[in-house]
């Protein structure tokens, strides 16, 4: 269900700037053909996640899409109608380094090639280690010492004592 709900809000997504591109050209101008062309969502990932890869092929043209950063990769459907956009979820292998991976999907004869970048991982993993605790410095017990001249103070305190300001 959230994949599916991933593959159309961003084939949406993919198709709008296609649109607007289109309504842009004067009316006198042929419309510029949108394809092909390849949309990753997001286009900067973590290893083991899941990325949205977008293909704007018409349907029938689509070849191989591949990259060496994914371990799988989903069945292709059309996200979008007009114009055509094939969608399909591909997990990143759990073990890819951080780094910049290039996509390649083939569009009848054209390649088209994207770039997608590996990031660390900020989460820490129940593997690393927890920071060392800080060292507490304890203060070390003094030695007892008598008071002067067998006393149970060693300094006789002079003056009225202080007994929180009366009246």
């Amino acid at each position: 269900m959230i994949r599916s709900a991933l593959v159309l809000v961003c084939g949406v997504a993919l198709a709008v700037p296609a649109v607007a591109y289109a309504q842009e050209a004067p009316s006198t101008s042929p419309k510029a053909d949108p394809y092909p062309f390849l949309g990753l969502s997001p286009q900067q990932s973590v290893a083991g996640e899941e990325i949205l890869v977008s293909v704007g092929c018409p349907v029938g043209e689509l070849g191989e899409v591949t990259s060496k950063v994914f371990d799988r990769i989903g069945e292709f459907t059309v996200t979008n109608e007009a114009p055509v956009i094939q969608g399909a979820v591909a997990h990143i292998d759990a073990k890819a380094r951080p780094a910049f991976y290039t996509i390649t999907a083939i569009c009848k004869t054209t390649t088209i090639r994207a770039n997608l970048q590996i990031v660390p991982d900020k989460t820490p993993t129940s593997s690393s280690k927890p920071p060392a605790p800080k060292p507490t410095v304890r203060p070390k017990p003094s030695s007892p010492r008598k008071p002067a001249s067998g006393r149970q103070v060693s300094k006789i305190p002079v003056g009225a004592p202080q007994t929180g300001g009366g009246i």
